[in-house]
């Protein structure tokens, strides 16, 4: 019988739901069925409370209070000596640290002389940077501290990655960045999407399809709410196509951008066709999007987009929802116009049209619902995370890890 190997996880949020540590959430609960998986975690929720985690994974949680800065050095303090004792005491084959977590994991790996991997979601400390770049005329003195915190933290990702073992990126645009940001070479980095939870993510039986879509749609939007999340547009488009459809926003942000969309809404006189969530559970998620006709994602073309991975397609596509997406590169990574999903121009008009060709196509509609499922199946979690698995323990045979 083969050994089972270990693994050393540490992430900067709380990785006990995926709610914002989706990756690492399921990297862990999915190996943990075959591997002896630890992690370091925070253990400051907002999200999901209740829950504890999966029970085959030991959970080492951290909760460093809420005053922003003071808690990040805390917490950077506290897991970098947890990651050298569990490291020295269990000596895992390798250790995963994200990009806040790179030095930490890079200790715990040298503690324990196990494998170090780097995984990279987005490009480590390049939203301080920016960050910087816009304040520098009117920052107070406690953000001042935290450029120069931030500043000497670049410097010690910069040592981690040219140490590191293997690195994982997002999205190659990930990779680029970092190479550019940091004057490294990458190019031997593995780029892993993101996964989606097919079982927890699938159309309700007898739900209706575009077969039988009728007036209006149900048009729902999960996410942020905030700039260049495209919302303006879509509120223009309820005026703009009468009462094809309403919108459905399951999401919070900031509440003078909220109030903006409101206004918005009311001046336009299309109030009475939006229905505003809030933020929802990411457990309550899957039943949300199951009630819907179209899922959206207007998001704008910026930079940040660009380089990330549209993680919540996956989940409409799972949903049976028909998918419609303003035509950036981030969104045509996953959708074909027409085949699983729609790409319009981001603007009003051209969102009346792809709602228009739904309703005047209801075959069109079905077709795509039923091949947006077939995209989201092959990017569930467990292939995912086969994939980290063998940037992880690259020695391994197919079945080595099992107990």
């Amino acid at each position: 019988m083969a050994q089972r190997r270990s693994l050393l996880l540490i992430h900067h949020r709380d990785v006990r739901s995926p709610f914002s540590a989706t990756v690492p959430h399921y990297i862990s609960t999915k190996l943990a069925a075959t591997h002896t998986v630890h992690v370091i975690c925070s253990a400051d929720k907002d999200h999901d409370a209740g829950d504890t985690g999966n029970t085959s994974v030991v959970y080492h949680p951290i909760r460093t209070g809420n005053t922003r800065l003071v808690s990040t050095i805390a917490f950077f303090i506290i897991a970098t000596l947890y990651a050298t004792v569990l490291g020295a005491r269990h000596r895992f084959d390798a250790t995963y640290g994200f990009q806040r977590t790179l030095v930490q994991a890079w200790v715990g790996a040298i503690a324990g002389d196990s494998r170090f991997v780097a995984g990279l979601q987005v490009v480590p400390v390049r939203q301080k940077r920016d960050f910087v770049t816009s304040r520098q005329a009117d920052m107070s003195p406690v953000e001042r501290l935290s450029v120069m915190i931030w500043a000497g933290y670049a410097a010690a990702v910069k040592v981690a990655l040219q140490r590191c073992d293997q690195v994982t990126c997002l999205t190659e645009g990930i990779r680029q960045v970092t190479e550019q940001e940091y004057g490294l070479d990458l190019s031997s980095a593995t780029v892993i999407g993101m996964g989606v939870d097919t079982e927890t993510f699938e159309p309700a039986d007898g739900r209706q399809t575009g077969d039988s879509f009728s007036r209006p749609l149900t048009v729902t939007y999960v996410g942020s709410l905030g700039a260049a999340r495209g919302l303006p547009h879509v509120i223009e488009a309820l005026a703009e196509c009468g009462e094809t459809f309403e919108f459905h926003i399951a999401g919070d942000g900031q509440s003078g951008y909220i109030d903006a969309m409101q206004a918005k809404a009311v001046k336009l006189g299309v109030a009475d066709q939006i229905v505003w969530y809030g933020r929802v559970p990411h457990s309550d998620v899957p039943g949300l999007l199951t009630r819907t006709d179209v899922a959206i994602s207007p998001l704008e073309d910026i930079e940040s987009y660009r380089i990330s991975y549209p993680a919540k397609l996956l989940e409409y596509m799972a949903a049976g929802a028909v998918v419609m997406a303003t035509d950036i590169p981030p969104h045509q990574r996953l959708i074909t116009d027409g085949d699983n999903g729609l790409l319009y121009d981001g603007t009003a008009t051209g969102l009346c049209s792809a709602i228009e060709q739904c309703l005047d196509d209801p075959a069109l509609a079905g077709q795509i619902e039923r091949t947006a499922r077939e995209t989201a199946e092959a990017h569930d979690w467990s292939t995912v995370v086969d994939k980290h698995a063998a940037a992880l323990f690259p020695t391994a045979t197919p079945n080595q890890a099992t107990p």
